[in-house]
């Protein structure tokens, strides 16, 4: 008898045991299995006792419970988290950064990739704010950028437009930083093409500027003339636009001599910037680096210019060589303090010391650009400098010399500001971004300068 119930009690036993893996497997066990984790994945997660924790296949979880980065306080961390490999080691630097309930309200928006991601990147401070431009369309990183440094009351502008690329990101944050109102920023983005809202972020923080963008008849060609008026006869902005939209400020009579009676000695800061007129003479000792000679073919002079401004000079030259027979040449490149000197006063005595008559067009020793390495007279070989204008070779390098970072330093109806006559052979290097909005808004390098550089 007792036999028979030591068989009955052990059948009973087995049929238990037998019952409750048929219950883990096919019952208990069925919701884990259905969302991909196998028999050996679900024993893990079962000896960590979070089997009723998890709602999707997560193999970083996995990863994570047999990695030896494994922390088990991070538990909820590697849980809330999905990733397709192992990135135990991130999830516990993120855990460092940010609370278990931050890392799920990121989660509800950020794919999973990106959000482990954001151990890389310095902390969000605003999370709700992140979220909004992540959902937008940025990409984590450059949400991060604007959650982080973006004051608030811009953020609301910036989702009323359309999606930014990158570089605009990066010019809108740059324009907020200098103090530009939404509403300017806005104007700007609205107004200019994509390239002039990009490069314009380098634009001086004028007070004037909000002003002026509001009022009817404002054009950006005439900005620096605006504001020049403004301050110098305390205006509004409206009335500064109607006095220069009627060239109140053309001199239609200059008096080139009169630019010298407040010439000042400038130490130069940048070589590639920097302004030289008869307002700003260089020192008799500076001489800039890197002078290079200009290929054979393309000079009439020995005289070199910076490298740089060298082998854009020569790119140029090439390319015009590539539809023409004629190539176009430097009649003069970099002129010493001293050379400078001795022109200016060989050309006086020409004169019979006629001096009003020279300082249209030269200049005295320092106040002329040709110091700077970066300036260059050019013309067609075979034709005197003062000819030049008349060649198809002038018109070819006014209309292409942009492209290679150079500007008519002295433009037509621009003398009231330059301080010489006009002319279509001298030309400066600055670089093509420069020499393109230079062109495009028919500026005279007085007028860039100030709007960009002086400030």
């Amino acid at each position: 008898m007792r036999r028979i119930l030591s068989k009955i009690l052990i059948i009973l036993i087995l049929a238990g045991m037998l019952g409750g893996g048929v219950y883990y497997m096919f019952f208990m066990d069925k919701p884990l299995r259905d969302l991909g984790y196998t028999a050996a994945e679900i024993e893990k997660l079962r000896a960590h006792k979070i089997t009723d924790k998890v709602t999707i296949y997560n193999p970083g979880l996995i990863a994570a419970l047999d990695s030896e980065d494994f922390i088990e306080e991070n538990m909820e961390y590697y849980i809330s988290i999905k990733a397709n490999t192992d990135v135990t080691k991130d999830i516990n630097d993120l855990a460092k950064k940010y609370t278990i309930e931050e890392v799920k309200s990121l989660a509800d928006v950020l794919k999973p990739s990106d959000l482990y991601a954001l151990v890389f990147l310095d902390k969000i401070n605003d999370i709700e704010l992140y979220k909004q431009y992540y959902i937008k369309g940025y990409d984590y990183q450059t949400s991060v950028t604007l959650a982080n440094d973006l004051n608030s009351q811009y953020a609301k502008t910036l989702m009323d437009l359309p999606l930014l690329e990158y570089k605009e990101v990066m010019a809108y944050l740059t324009y907020s930083q200098k103090g530009f109102s939404p509403q300017f920023i806005e104007y700007f983005y609205r107004n200019f093409e994509p390239e002039d809202f990009i490069y314009f972020r380098n634009i001086n923080h004028f007070a004037e500027l909000e002003g002026l963008v509001q009022e009817d008849g404002f054009r950006f060609e005439r900005l620096a003339r605006y504001i020049w008026h403004m301050n110098r006869y305390q205006t509004s902005a409206a009335i500064a636009i109607a006095n220069i939209n009627d060239d109140y400020d053309v001199d239609e009579d200059v008096d080139y001599s009169a630019f010298y009676h407040d010439t000042k000695t400038i130490s130069v800061s940048d070589p590639f910037t920097v302004l030289v007129n008869k307002e700003n003479r260089l020192p008799a000792d500076y001489v800039p680096e890197n002078l290079t000679e200009i290929p054979g073919e393309y000079r009439d002079s020995n005289e070199p210019l910076v490298q740089e401004a060298c082998e854009a000079f020569t790119a140029m030259c090439k390319a015009y060589m590539k539809e023409h027979s004629t190539p176009i040449i430097s009649y003069s490149g970099y002129i010493s303090y001293d050379d400078q000197k001795v022109l200016y006063e060989n050309r006086l005595a020409q004169l019979d010391d006629n001096a009003e008559e020279l300082d249209r067009l030269l200049g005295k020793e320092g106040c002329d650009e040709h110091q700077t390495g970066l300036a260059v007279n050019i013309t067609e070989k075979g034709t005197i400098v003062y000819d030049f204008p008349e060649t198809d070779a002038c018109k070819w390098v006014k209309e292409n010399c942009r492209e290679y970072g150079f500007i008519l330093r002295y433009p037509k109806d621009k003398d009231y500001l330059t301080g010489y006559r006009a002319n279509d052979y001298h030309y400066r290097y600055v670089g093509t971004e420069a020499a393109r909005v230079i062109k495009k808004f028919n500026w005279c390098y007085e007028e860039y300068y100030y709007l960009f550089i002086e400030h």
